[in-house]
Order: structure tokens, then sequence, then C-alpha cells
């Protein structure tokens, strides 16, 4: 199952136990839990046996673990069985090698060709009796015998680099050993081959012995993977911090491993899989996406090529469901792609609302979630973000991911994102993804996945709109649906707050009710202020246009300031100048208002209501100053 770990990055305000949580719900962990599942029946390969030792190997075991550079693991299956790693090995001592002795020194000893051969042949230079690369067995003992000894011994530098990449102590499989050195005649034969072309500055025993017991060190999948998210992160440690290789050698290693990694397969690899990698017979095979994540699969069955048969599967799947492959090129992305994120007790749609309502909101709106995402979404940056919202999914009805900001969703952060959706949807609850009009690829799967049209995801293209009817939700859950606010009794308005009785009736008296179908224009920009209106039932919308005119007209855009429902006013500021309207009022719906001429209002409620506005614009004021501070 996927785990939270001790040292990984935690996000904001949340504990260990939520992002365990989260881990464990989210979608990524389902995926590999029913890869599994698919793969574990399949029964091709056969055990290594010409390392007697490995043949006592379960064919049955299977493990995957992925760990992303953001420090989170997510495993299944046999994923903490050890094995040994056998030549995975390689490419851990060839970045230790380089940095013992730089990138020139180990060149003049092992090249970086690929040899089409099978990794035990003996694929020398001719004349020089150089390796054609480290990762068949000629370069990976020439390569090992470079691990300095002068401050410590070889083999237990070599354990505590494995312990860098790992987080853990390592040790050495002991029967392994002794089984590979007690069979490892073709492997002793190289190694004296390359002592007499000069390669091997040690004895060829001294070099085979710390060869096999590099190959023998225990491993489990977990670790490959993090091993993988090593590389991935630049050679450090995504969960402990601690530099596992310098930075100037990852390129390095990666290339060789993307090369020759697979041994005689490396090529098709390559071309079905995409990513760098090293398998190993003992069944285990460690991939790497650069800036993203590392792969570790553990199964023993091996193909002729000695590469896991269900590893190679479940890379090859990993790849294509997601659109992992290297050369899918993505834009470059910013640090973070989650912008912001707040809740709806921060702040609130545009909507205006009644004071009934805003106590709803204040008390609930934690429930309602908007994350603000940016630059270019792939697989690990859409896994962060699905962690992000995962872990607010215990407390949170609705959750609103506004992609105003996003350049581009790559197809593994699509089908991640996707599956959050239906997960989201399963526990009841609502997602939408709003401004994603120029996404067109990212919008076209999620039609097409919804095909019946019963899904919510897209059904806003303004974010404010979205969160509007996320607050309605609450609003409407606490029994305070627009149809139930009484607009009528002008003391839900603020405008009528401490009149008494008598000043109610006198302000009714001096206005008249009007009735406007939907899409009516109520005011236009532009329109003498002379009144101002009290919403009794129905909604209106508050506007104003761009580019074509103030009304919105062709070549512009019509921008919504707010929405008002029954209990709200609008026009009021006109009391203060009697000047012209600044903005167009539209019904959306069947509209009811009380209209009031300012002229006919009585001084004494004039005054009292001015105090109210006082009130209500120094409330508005906080709030943007609360806006301010989100936004910085």
């Amino acid at each position: 199952m996927a785990e939270a770990l001790q040292a990984a990055p935690r996000q904001p305000g949340r504990g260990d136990g939520s992002i365990a949580a989260a881990l464990a719900a989210a979608p990524l962990q389902d995926y590999l839990e029913e890869l599994h599942a698919a793969l574990a029946g399949l029964a091709d390969g056969a055990l290594a046996d010409y390392i007697p030792e490995l043949t006592r190997a379960d064919p049955g075991w299977f493990g995957i673990a992925l760990a992303t550079v953001d420090g989170h693991v997510y495993q299944t299956g046999e994923s903490r069985r050890p094995f040994t790693i056998q030549s995975i090995s390689k490419a851990i001592a060839y970045g230790l090698a380089l940095e013992d002795h730089g990138l020139d020194a180990v060149l003049a000893r092992v090249g970086v060709e690929p040899s089409g051969e099978a990794f035990n042949s003996i694929s020398l230079e001719p004349g020089s009796g150089r390796p054609l690369n480290p990762m068949i067995n000629a370069g990976a003992i020439a390569t090992t015998a470079l691990v300095r000894n002068d401050q410590a011994p070889a083999l237990e530098r070599l354990l505590a680099t494995f312990a860098r990449y790992t987080g853990r102590d390592m040790d050495i499989d002991t029967a392994v050993f002794t089984s590979e050195r007690d069979t490892g005649h073709r492997n002793r034969a190289i190694a004296h081959l390359l002592r007499g072309y000069g390669i091997l500055e040690r004895s060829p025993e001294e070099a085979t012995d710390l060869y096999f017991q590099q190959c023998s060190i225990r491993v489990t999948a977990r670790d490959l993977a993090l091993m993988g998210a090593c590389l991935a992160n630049g050679g450090v440690n995504p969960v402990t911090g601690v530099v596992a290789l310098k930075r100037r050698y990852v390129d390095k290693v990666l290339s060789v491993m993307s090369t020759c990694g697979m041994y005689d397969y490396s090529g098709g690899w390559v071309f079905n899989v995409g990513m760098p990698a090293k398998s190993g017979v003992g069944g285990g095979i460690m991939a790497v996406l650069p800036g993203q994540f590392g792969l570790g699969v553990f199964s023993p069955p091996l193909d002729a090529k000695g590469n896991s048969v269900r590893g190679i599967a479940a890379c090859e799947r990993i790849s294509q469901d997601f659109g992992l492959h290297m050369f899918n090129v993505a834009r470059a992305t910013s640090a973070t792609v989650l912008r912001r994120s707040w809740d709806c007790r921060q702040l609130r749609s545009r909507r205006e609302r009644s004071p009934a309502e805003q106590a709803v909101l204040a008390a609930e709106g934690g429930r309602v979630r908007v994350y603000e995402l940016q630059g270019e979404l792939v697989f690990g940056s859409a896994e962060s973000v699905e962690l992000a919202m995962l872990g607010d999914l215990d407390t949170a009805e609705c959750l609103v991911v506004d992609f105003k900001r996003v350049v581009g969703v790559g197809d593994a952060a699509a089908r991640l994102l996707l599956r959050l959706a239906e997960r989201v949807g399963a526990a009841g609850k609502r997602l939408y993804f709003t401004e994603t009009m120029h996404l067109y690829g990212f919008r076209r799967l999620l039609q097409k996945t919804d095909a019946a049209g019963s899904a919510d995801w897209l059904r806003f293209d303004d974010t404010d709109r979205a969160v509007e009817t996320c607050e309605q939700r609450l609003v409407d859950a606490a029994g305070l649906a627009a149809a139930q606010v009484d607009g009528a009794d002008l003391r839900t308005h603020y405008l009528g707050r401490g009149l008494t009785d008598a000043q109610l009736a006198a302000v009714r008296a001096a206005g008249r009710e009007l009735h406007y179908p939907a899409g009516a224009a109520v005011v236009s920009i532009g329109d003498a202020a002379q009144s101002l209106f009290f919403v009794i039932a129905g909604e209106a919308e508050v506007w104003v246009g761009t580019g074509g005119g103030t009304g919105g007209g062709i070549g512009g855009r019509r921008v919504r300031l707010t929405t008002l429902g029954p209990g709200t006013v609008f026009g009021e500021i006109g009391i203060l100048d009697r000047e012209r309207r600044t903005a167009n009022v539209t019904a959306s719906t069947d509209l009811t208002c009380l209209e009031v001429p300012f002229a006919a209002l009585d001084p004494a409620i004039r005054e009292h209501m001015l105090a109210n506005m006082a009130r209500h614009f120094a409330g508005m004021l906080r709030e943007n100053a609360e806006l301010v501070r989100q936004l910085a």
C-alpha cells in the first residue's frame, strides 16, 4: 500500500496522518493495485539458474513501487520482499566510480557504447581491451574495481553509497554471494582478460569478489523505486535530502541506463517504454522518469534476455497508460503547479449574500476548497496536486480546480486527474474543473470519458460561478435556499437593519414593486441614479462589458461583477452622489424588486440607511484586504 514518509515534504497545515490517508486513497495507488492484479497471473519466464541460489525464489513473487521526487511512495504486492540487486547495482557503482575518478579517467577504462550482446558477453574494444559499456559484466567488473579503498574498504563504501540512495542500512545475502563466487568462472575469466589489457589495477580475484558482493546486496522493490527517485531528483534522495550522487554525473548514469541498461533488449525497451532503466537477474527492474519519479518492480521469472517478464509488462503498461515515454517532451514547468488554495471561509464568490447566508458560509465555508494551478501539468506535478486535494477530501464537500494559468496538461496528468474526479464522485462529493477552454485535449478527454454527460467536471468555464454553486449547496443544506429567504421582509436586507416597523412600512409605501422576466434589463450603464432596489424574489446579475463598449457588444466580453438574490440591495450607492449608473443589472431569473426613489425617503430613514451603508462597506473593505493578503 502507499505510505507517507516521515522525512517527506508536508503540505502546509497537514499532519503525517492526513498525508498517509491521501496516499492510501490516491487514484495512483488504485492504479498500481489494479495493474498488479492484472499481471499477477502472467506465468511466462523462468528463474535464473546459472546462480544456483537464485532458483530458491518463488516464481509468484511480484511487487511494484513508485517513488515521486516529492518523497511520496506508492507500493503494492511483494514490494518489501528482499532479493539480491544483481546487475542493477552496476548503475550505482558506475556513479560512484565517476565521483571517485572523474569522467575522463573512467572513460579511459570503460566505454559507453551499446554492445548489442548478452550481459555476460566478452565485449572488449579491439586493441585497447576496454569494455564497451559499464552495464555488461566486463564493464561492471572494471567499474567496480575503480571504487577507491584508500579511506575505507571498497565494500564498505559501496554499502554506504547504496544506503544514501535507499535511506537505510544495506547488507549482503551471503548465500547468494557464495553461490556466485563458486560458479562465477566466466566472470573471473573476463577479469583476467581485463587485467591482461591493463584495465584492472586490482587482482582479478579481488575485483570479482567485490563485484559478486556488490551484486548480492539485498534490496526491495521499494528500495529500487527510491534509488530511481534519487536519479530522477538530480541525485538527491527526495525523502532524506541526502545527496546520493553528485548532480553533474546523474545525466551520465541515466544515459548509459537508457542505451545499455536492459541488456540486448535495450533498444526495444527505449522504443516501448522510453525510460532509463536497469534490470537484474534477481528479478528487479529500476526505471527512472527524470524530474518525476523512480519505479521499482520485482518478479523473479526472466525472459530469454535475462529481464523480468512481469517487470517489463508492468513498466510498458505504466508508460503507455500515462504517456510517460521520455521523448514525450513537456514544456518547462513552474517550481510548483499549485499556485494557491483557499476555502470559502477566507474568500467567497462575488455573489451578494444575505446576512443569514453570510453566517452559514462563515461557519461552513471550509467545505468548499478552490485550487489555482499554474504552469504545465505532468505526471509528477499532477500527483502532488492530487494529494493536496485528497488530503482535504474528508472535510470538503466541493473541490474547484482553476486551470486559468495552466499552459498544458500532459496525458499522464490528465489520466491522474480523471481518476481523481472519479474518486471524488464515488465519495458523493463534487469536483469542478474550470477555466479549461484553452486546454482542448484535456477537455476532449473528459468529454469522451463522460459520454453520458452525467458528470459535472466541465460544467463551468468561470471559476467564480463554480464557487457560487458550491456555496449555494451549503446554503441550501442549512435550510436557507433562495426561495426560503423572505426578501419581502425588508429587515433581511442590510439597509433595513435597525429600522422600526413604522419606518419599514414607510419605506415600503414609498416604493413600488416591479417584476422582470429572465433576461430583462433592470439598470443600464449611464442611467440616472434616482432610486435603490430591494431584491424580493429571483436573481439578478450585475455586470460590465469590455472591448466592444459598455454593453459588451460585438468584440467585447461580458464580465460578471456579482449575483444578487432575495435579501440583497443594488443601486444604493446613488444615494450619495446621484451620478449615472456604472454597471448593468439584468434579471437572471424571473425577478421581483421593490424600487424606492431616493427623494421619497424620510431624512431620518435616509440617515439610518447611510449608517448601515458605512458599516456594510467597511466590512467589504475588510474582505478585500483579506483578498489582497491571500493573493500576496
